[in-house]
Order: structure tokens, then sequence, then C-alpha cells
């Protein structure tokens, strides 16, 4: 998409994916919730006996309907998003204002190098056009200091039913889908460190159980969506 185009979608971003994703009887909230207890998992692992908060970057945070579910986790952090929808981030701040937002040109990210202990990004780099995602990648790098953390949530194109929202949904009209495997071997091409990565989203029943039976077949890829996760080395 063009920046114009995230924010003509902005009026209509929930509803059209709660459109999309309807078969599955569950709730762009419901995706959403679950993404930010791996999210959570993922920064506890990142924080460590830390005694001070992490400093956390959202890249292409949208309207930041993650962000409470993160704010109100047990982990201390200090929270910011980034977005190419100006008019989104402006809604964004309305309804977080505990977090701080900027927008940006798509780029170069808006902050000095290693100024982040972690950054994530979730279902943004299917947005960006492939020859970009090296630079993609390298840019949440160049602001994680070394020993931090980031970590790339994506749809899953091997899941069929993934591929068929994908093909119906407005948002995602001009989408290219990456693999697991690809990103892997892209973030490992980064010179990240320790790259892991886990399919997610088996089943749209909710419940501890089932989150419990999600992680137990992380390595099976048929999830509707994956992350990889990777370090900062400290020489970068």
């Amino acid at each position: 998409m063009s920046l114009q185009e995230f924010d003509q979608h902005k009026e209509t971003y929930r509803s059209e994916i709660d459109k999309a994703i309807s078969f599955s009887g569950q709730s762009h909230d419901f995706f959403t919730r679950v993404k930010a207890e791996y999210l959570v998992d993922l920064l506890k692992d990142a924080r460590g006996a830390a005694a001070t908060p992490l400093d956390v970057l959202d890249v292409g945070c949208g309207h930041g309907h993650i962000h409470p579910y993160l704010l109100q986790s047990d982990v201390a952090l200090h929270l910011r998003g980034v977005d190419v929808a100006s008019t989104v981030v402006e809604e964004a701040q309305q309804m977080n204002p505990g977090v701080e937002y900027k927008s940006y040109e798509g780029a170069r990210l808006p902050y000095p190098d290693d100024s982040f202990d972690f950054a994530y990004t979730i279902a943004v780099m299917h947005h960006v056009p492939p020859a970009q995602w090296p630079a993609f990648l390298q840019e949440m790098k160049r602001v994680v200091r070394p020993g931090g953390s980031i970590a790339i949530f994506e749809h899953n194109p091997i899941n069929p039913l993934t591929q068929w929202i994908v093909r119906t949904c407005p948002i995602d009209e001009n989408a290219v889908l990456l693999s697991n495997r690809t990103l892997s071997k892209l973030v490992a091409a980064a010179n990240f460190s320790g790259v892991e990565s886990s399919y997610i989203l088996f089943t749209p029943l909710d419940g501890a159980g089932y989150r419990k039976f999600d992680k137990m077949i992380g390595w099976l890829p048929l999830g509707a969506q994956y992350y990889v996760a990777a370090r900062v080395p400290q020489g970068k």
C-alpha cells in the first residue's frame, strides 16, 4: 500500500479484518490478544534479570490495538509506536495516551541508533516491497541496542485459510507473503544472532489449554501465523 492507502483504511481497518476472519468465530481482538501473550513471553525472555523497564518499539503500530494488552502485562516497559499512516498514529495516541507515537516516511525510523531494548513488528513486512525487506530489518537492528532483541510476526502462506483471508481482505490487496523459512534466512543474513521461530494460532478456540497446545506444536508449519525472534549481537 501507499501511505495514502493506509490512511484511507483507518475508518474501516477493524471491520474489514473482522469480516475477513468472521468464519473463524472470533474477532480481530481475539487474535490481537493471543499475539500479545506470545509477545509478552518474548519480552520476558529479553528482559531477563534486568531491574529497569524495557524500552520497546512497535514498528508499523497502526491503531495500537495490541498496546493495552502489553501495558497491562507484568512486564515493565516504556512503549513507543511508529507508523507511516499519520492520521492512524493520531488516533492511536488518543486511544493510548501512555504511549509515545510518531509517523515517518517508511524508510529510516525516526530514532537514533541503539534507542531500544526490543523492537517488534506485527503483520507489516508483507506490505513492504520484497526488495526493501533487508533494509527494513537493518533499520530495526540499527535502533536496537547490542544485546537487545527483535520479533517479527507474519502471516503463514502455507496455511490455506490464511491465503484465503489475505486474498479477500482489501487491506492486503498488494500484500506479498513471506514464509517462515524466507524470513528466518533474511534475519540471519542481516547478522542477527540466536534466530528462532514458532508457528502460532493453530486454532481459533480460546482458553489457556488451547494456548498450551499451540505452544507444544509450534514446530508444525500449519499455524495461521508465525514469529521469528532474534538478538542483536554485541558487536552489531
